[in-house]
């Protein structure tokens, strides 16, 4: 094994070397005699094995052991500034290039022991159960194909109609009146033929359904809001298919997602049980009547649908790949988007008698 420093930015200074990775993060290491800079700039070429690196060292008047370079190459690679040189070779010359920014994503998260290219494989080789092709649906459809997962089950019963032309870009004219299901799995065959799309034009109703569904799938993502308790329905499903699921929405003006890994983070039946727990401990809330509910008014533009979509396939991907921990499991993000985009975020907590929940407790 080669390793090889990442393409971060590094600033030497007086008896002291600064990494540049992550943006707002720095690393300072001691650097006294200049050794640490040169071994920075012989791992940044990336041809030599830990056991070759003395000697590289040596050429340049630092006499160093195999153990010092291992260690070096250990803390570095801790700190996150070290890939695997020559790791994309694995992969056949077409996915190289078809997937090359994509393997540069992963790039930030790999590290001599995991890969660019083990991070691709991983997407590769997931099934994910898709519910609605609708503005975000589409979208996480389009980015899911894009990172090059490897079968999509596409689940819904609606037809693309004019309207949808505003924000739901896997469709065109000629589609109009299509089921979308069809249409989006002929669009995709076009666009990535390395991704089985299999469409099932269905309205999803229960847990059953949705079980029998997602048979396989490695995740699941909602993006339907109907019938009205879709996400508990969803929830239940994924507590008995033991797979997570991410979701998102608009309402009135303000984007959401979150996501649920069962056995792990707070359910969606724990979001459930501890607002009923807040309604008991405010009773005026159960008293306050509606005069005039929410019409259901769809404001998703374009962007809007795209900018959700992409949030949600960026949570799915690091459940598919992780690279990374979930970011919203258990956790309401929000963005305000008629008050300059403001950002929340609201974790909710396991409620102690969530049934689902309890069924994991001790496992």
């Amino acid at each position: 094994m080669r390793p090889q420093l990442k393409p971060i930015s590094v600033v030497q200074r007086p008896a002291e070397v600064i990494l540049l990775g992550h943006a707002l993060e720095a690393t300072y290491l001691d650097d006294e005699d200049g050794s640490v800079s040169t071994l920075l700039q012989v791992l940044a070429q990336g041809s030599r094995t830990v056991a070759e690196l003395p000697a590289a060292m040596r050429e340049r008047g630092f006499e160093v052991t195999e153990a010092d370079m291992s260690a070096a190459v250990g803390a570095l690679d801790e700190v996150g500034v070290l890939l695997r040189a020559g790791a994309d070779a694995g992969l056949d010359a077409a996915t190289r290039r078809r997937h090359e920014s994509n393997l540069r994503f992963y790039d930030l998260f790999a590290g001599l022991e995991r890969t660019s290219a083990d991070f691709h494989r991983a997407m590769a080789a997931a099934d994910v159960l898709l519910l609605g092709a609708g503005g975000m649906g589409s979208g996480v459809l389009q980015s899911l194909l894009g990172l090059g997962v490897g079968r999509i089950r596409l689940v819904d019963f609606d037809a693309v109609e004019e309207k949808n032309l505003a924000r739901q870009f896997a469709y065109g004219r000629d589609d109009i009146g299509r089921n979308k299901v069809d249409a989006a799995r002929d669009w995709a065959a076009r666009y990535s033929p390395g991704t089985v799309v299999e469409a099932v034009h269905e309205r999803v109703s229960d847990v059953a359904s949705l079980v029998r569904l997602g048979a396989g799938a490695s995740l699941v993502v909602c993006a339907i809001d109907s019938p009205n308790d879709v996400h508990l329905l969803v929830n239940e499903a994924c507590f008995e298919l033991g797979v997570p699921f991410v979701t998102g929405g608009l309402q009135y003006s303000m984007l959401f997602y979150w996501s649920v890994e069962p056995g792990v983070s707070p359910c969606r039946m724990c979001l459930e049980l501890n607002r009923a727990d807040e309604g008991e401990t405010m009773p005026e809330l159960s008293t306050q009547a509606v005069v005039l509910p929410a019409g259901r008014v769809n404001r998703a533009t374009g962007p809007v649908a795209q900018l959700l979509a992409g949030f949600v396939t960026l949570e799915a991907g690091r459940y598919l790949t992780r690279t990374d921990p979930p970011v919203a499991a258990g956790v309401y993000h929000t963005i305000e988007l008629a008050d300059g985009m403001r950002t929340t975020r609201a974790p909710w907590t396991r409620h102690p008698r969530c049934p689902l929940c309890d069924r994991t407790r001790g496992a």
